[in-house]
């Protein structure tokens, strides 16, 4: 059985173009206990994603929501878009670093990352891509026959490609230090973080980052000219009348007017995204 990717999230209107989605329930069991129970050689993954923008757009920004079976290991790997990776539940080894909830990896275009470890219980995380189109890249040759990617991603999906000079010596390594490696990024969500994936100075890059709302505390109506994206870490909002709590997901689309924003009884914390820069401000 391949890995399970449920597309269809659940969405309500709260506003035209403002849409409310959510996170499906069982954190890193994924939901109804599907990758905890699973029998699948390898272990089950699964998952569901978003994107900021339209089909017909050149590109989007992807969100995938992956929940993955405890102690599941994932070779390295690279992508060629900036990418950023969340963990909202359980823990994992990347690299050389045991990431836990609210950490965050940065990883420029090109870059090999890994290998993924996933912890004694197991996973979620979201490995948000800048751009949809370049999220693909590849592995190494010599993971051909890997038995992750045999069984659960199907190789016949997957690009196994020469590394570049700049990355030869990987071949030869089952991890990539974190912090020894140019283009990758340690992070954790403390309510105050950003990240530009892309040059800072580029109106097209992708941005992450963080707020924290305190309890009765407001963000005013408006709009912006990109597409944007929140979920509740932790707490509750309003937006208009509407409530949104730990796990829901705010999308936005260009223009579409955001009613006013108003923190719960004990405040909420954000992981949002921009498309670009342009969904920032207006």
């Amino acid at each position: 059985m391949p890995v399970t990717v449920f597309k269809d999230a659940p969405s309500d209107e709260v506003a035209p173009g403002v849409t409310r989605s959510r996170l499906e329930p069982g954190g890193k069991d994924g939901p109804g206990g599907i990758v905890r129970d699973s029998d699948q050689p390898g272990g089950c993954t699964w998952t569901q994603m978003w994107f900021l923008g339209r089909p017909e757009d050149s590109w989007r920004m992807m969100l995938p929501d992956i929940r993955m079976a405890p102690n599941q290991l994932w070779p390295l790997h690279w992508h060629d878009c900036w990418t950023a990776v969340v963990v909202l539940d359980g823990s994992v080894l990347m690299g050389d670093w045991w990431m836990k909830r609210g950490d965050v990896l940065i990883a420029a275009p090109g870059v090999e990352y890994g290998l993924l470890l996933n912890g004694p219980k197991g996973c979620e995380l979201l490995e948000i891509f800048a751009r949809d189109i370049l999220s693909p890249g590849g592995y190494g040759e010599e993971y051909r026959d890997h038995p992750t990617l045999t069984y659960l991603k199907g190789l016949e999906t997957i690009d196994f490609v020469p590394r570049p000079p700049a990355r030869v010596e990987n071949g030869s390594r089952q991890v990539v230090p974190v912090d020894a490696t140019p283009g990758l990024q340690k992070g954790h969500l403390d309510g105050n973080a950003w990240w530009d994936l892309g040059d800072p100075g580029d109106p097209e890059r992708g941005i992450v980052f963080d707020r924290k709302l305190a309890a009765g505390e407001t963000l005013p109506s408006g709009s912006v000219d990109d597409w944007r994206g929140a979920l509740v870490l932790d707490g509750s909002m309003t937006v208009g009348d509407t409530e949104f709590v730990k796990g829901d997901v705010l999308l936005v689309e260009p223009a579409a007017k955001v009613p006013e924003i108003t923190g719960g009884a004990a405040g909420a914390h954000l992981l949002e995204l921009a498309r670009t820069a342009a969904a920032l401000t207006r």
